[in-house]
């Protein structure tokens, strides 16, 4: 798997924050506090804390975008492995990145968010949206409006998320969530593509 391109101390530590206490709870001394340098020496590279928060989410984002797109590009032409490879990247990398990916859940659609994050974010909901409309073209996943089928997907993945990050703090590591990621991932399989009525 490829790795988050390592980010400057500053980075690294505000996501730490921003994971552990939320954007709004965390300030530049404290940020400063936790990478070992001045506040002075963060306004040498950053503008301000809504410019390190912005260039965390882009850089995260970014790469949780490209590991999607190399996992959906494997085989186009057949939805469930399509699916199968993205939701397996996606599992490897909040096992890899829990703190990384529980920042961006939580700020997904933070006020702060410049039009760059927006972008990145995009890009990301694009790509998932595509590997959907192209299963429901294929008849492969239920005919619906894509953006439940959203709900579906990213609810599953945050609530992983939560619990990989949750165990890290508990616990101080990640186990193998190998089990519940393969029993996750057939329900949601088995929701998307199982055509049940019966709410009118």
């Amino acid at each position: 798997m490829q790795l988050i391109p390592v980010p400057s101390p500053i980075i690294a530590q505000a996501v730490k924050l921003f994971a552990e206490r939320g954007y709004a709870e965390t300030n530049l001394p404290s940020i400063a506090k936790a990478a070992k340098v001045a506040v002075g020496t963060i306004y040498r590279h950053f503008k301000s804390k809504e410019d390190i928060f912005n260039t965390a989410f882009i850089d995260i984002m970014d790469f949780f975008h490209d590991v999607l797109a190399k996992a959906a590009a494997y085989d186009p032409d057949d939805s469930e492995t399509t699916f199968s490879r993205l939701f397996d990247a996606a599992i490897e990398s909040m096992e890899q990145y829990p703190t990384e990916l529980h920042f961006i859940q939580q700020n997904v659609f933070n006020e702060a968010l410049n039009a760059e994050s927006r972008a990145a974010r995009g890009r990301v909901i694009t790509l998932i949206n595509n590997m959907l409309l192209d299963g429901q073209e294929r008849g492969v996943i239920v005919k619906a409006d894509v953006r439940t089928q959203l709900a579906i997907l990213y609810g599953s993945i945050v609530s992983m998320i939560d619990i990989v990050w949750a165990q890290q703090q508990l616990e101080g590591h990640v186990s193998d969530q190998q089990p519940l990621a393969i029993d996750l991932k057939n329900q949601v399989w088995n929701g998307l593509t199982n055509e049940r009525r019966v709410f009118q």
